[in-house]
């Protein structure tokens, strides 16, 4: 899934930035301490598969890729 050392560093920084706000947005939705990591773990796997897309780490962009993604996991898992 990830490749280089740049998209694991990468990875990595957007792992440590946006976790709790994954996580807060997906526990919004579904009202599931449980439920809420298991869409942030379905939506982390989602941003290795698609690393190439992302440009910086800790942008405004970065952020709204970020959580759209986890806001649609916990809306497939409701």
């Amino acid at each position: 899934m990830i490749d280089t050392p740049e998209d694991r560093s990468k990875f990595e920084q957007i792992y440590l930035e946006y976790r709790g706000l994954m996580f807060h947005v997906a526990n919004e939705i579904l009202h599931n301490e449980q439920d809420a990591e298991d869409a942030v773990h379905q939506a982390f796997l989602n941003v290795a598969e698609n690393m190439k897309k992302i440009g910086e780490p800790k942008c405004p962009k970065t952020k709204g890729y970020v959580v759209t993604i986890v806001e649609n996991k916990a809306i497939d898992l409701y």
